[in-house]
């Protein structure tokens, strides 16, 4: 049975959700079924691990927001096996919040796992082109499957390439495997 770690960029999935529930109730995060797109994307392989990446909100900034979030990820935590939280940070540039360090946190994990041979296929959901270089590196050199799920097709023709498999997530896989809450 082939061993498999999911990578998850959480902020795209959000976002990619919100984009496909086009109803009159905006999607929240907690509407989010992780459990069922862990399970689906695994299927019947062995999951070793999965990887959720997101930024930490600022306690300094809105401490309710930051309790907010570290209980969410706290029971995200207890409610699902094999899965681990890794937190970057948030900037503040020209009254905007921006990401810092998931991408980095991503590859390195990806790649250091893949050298120490603790997976046999890679699952990264992300829709970022600055992956293509680690998977390339991470099948050439360690001879690692790596399939890339995206919600969307309008991703630079390079990520589309270079991973082993592209499966697309779109609204009629979302609902048919309850992906999000109604």
């Amino acid at each position: 049975m082939k061993r498999i770690m999911i990578f998850v960029d959480a902020e795209y999935v959000v976002q990619k959700v919100k984009d496909l529930r086009k109803t009159r109730r905006p999607i929240r995060r907690k509407d989010i079924k992780w459990m069922n797109i862990i399970g689906w994307i695994a299927e019947r392989r062995e999951l070793v691990r999965c990887y959720y990446y997101s930024a930490e909100f600022s306690k300094e900034e809105n401490l309710r927001t930051y309790t907010e979030q570290h209980e969410y990820l706290k029971g995200l935590k207890l409610s699902i096996p094999y899965f681990e939280v890794k937190l970057g940070r948030l900037v503040h540039v020209h009254n905007v919040w921006i990401q810092k360090g998931l991408d980095v946190k991503i590859a390195v994990d990806m790649f250091s796992k893949a050298a120490t041979d603790q997976y046999d296929v890679a699952a990264l959901i992300s829709g970022d082109s600055d992956f293509v270089e680690v998977i390339t590196e991470i099948k050439d050199r360690y001879g690692k499957h790596v399939e890339l799920y995206t919600f969307d097709q309008a991703i630079h023709d390079t990520l589309k390439l270079v991973p082993d498999k592209h499966i697309i997530i779109n609204s009629q896989t979302g609902r048919k495997n309850q992906f999000w809450s109604y």
